[in-house]
């Protein structure tokens, strides 16, 4: 059977056996799979560099229709992460925060184009001069705006009216979304005007148009935080570490 070849994102490997890999693709053709790399970690391996975190390959896939786990063929690498993760720690560390992010949220077996452009497009900005503070908090919007989890900006989550454009917008979590002044008091928490004027800017511009880290974007990490852990109904442990040595950095 002619392998399955699909452009794909390396989301993460781990060791099988003495010298190979089972390797997990986000890939432009059939969302998220699996696959072993036969000889990867061998001296000698075909695949070099590769299959990376976050490398973009374009990737043959040996396996029968509905086959849980593939065997990776040919592997061409398209474009590496590698210059990103030289600009320091902290910028290594959001990338590997990139991986675990698009590997709790990508479907299995389901292709989803545009998560797949929102990443690679994430990781280009990632190696400019744009802010990994920025970048990840564009991510995780955007993430959770593609599976319907991200509440409306724009419509009181109460009585369904327009919200204004601009100010403190308040979250209400029985209605699971922002509510006007007349459906509240709000349970909290309350993003501050500059991070709704961040959010606006998110979801109507490319992460290679976002500007300087401006004030309320620590509001907006706890408030995506407490999204993404009740979606997963987990933490992911690349955010404590990345957001412990951000923290550590600043005090």
């Amino acid at each position: 059977m002619p392998p399955l070849t699909s452009d794909a994102l390396v989301l993460r490997s781990y060791k099988l056996g003495e010298t190979s890999k089972l390797v997990v693709l986000l890939t432009r053709e059939r969302g998220k799979v699996r696959a072993v790399a036969k000889g990867a970690r061998s001296p000698r391996s075909r695949y070099q560099s590769a299959l990376e975190p976050l490398s973009e390959v374009r990737v043959g896939l040996y396996g029968r229709q509905g086959a849980e786990v593939f065997r990776v063929g040919q592997c061409e690498l398209l474009h590496s992460a590698f210059p990103a993760s030289r600009r320091g720690v902290e910028v290594a560390l959001s990338l590997s925060y990139f991986a675990e992010l698009l590997d709790a949220f990508a479907q299995e077996g389901e292709a989803e184009d545009t998560v797949y452009r929102l990443a690679t497009s994430v990781l280009r900005a990632a190696e400019g001069a744009v802010s990994t503070i920025l970048l990840t908090r564009y991510l995780e919007a955007w993430l959770l705006k593609l599976h319907g989890i991200y509440p409306p900006l724009d419509r009181c989550a109460g009585c369904a009216r327009g919200l204004p454009a601009d100010g403190a917008l308040c979250y209400h979590g029985r209605a699971h979304g922002f509510v006007c002044s007349s459906c509240g008091p709000a349970s909290g928490p309350v993003l501050p005007a500059p991070a709704h004027a961040f959010l606006r800017s998110v979801f109507r511009q490319p992460p290679t148009a976002l500007g300087e880290p401006g004030s309320g974007l620590d509001d907006l990490e706890d408030f995506h935080r407490d999204l993404i852990t009740r979606h997963l109904e987990r933490d992911l442990r690349s955010f404590r570490v990345l957001r412990d040595v951000a923290r550590g950095a600043r005090g």
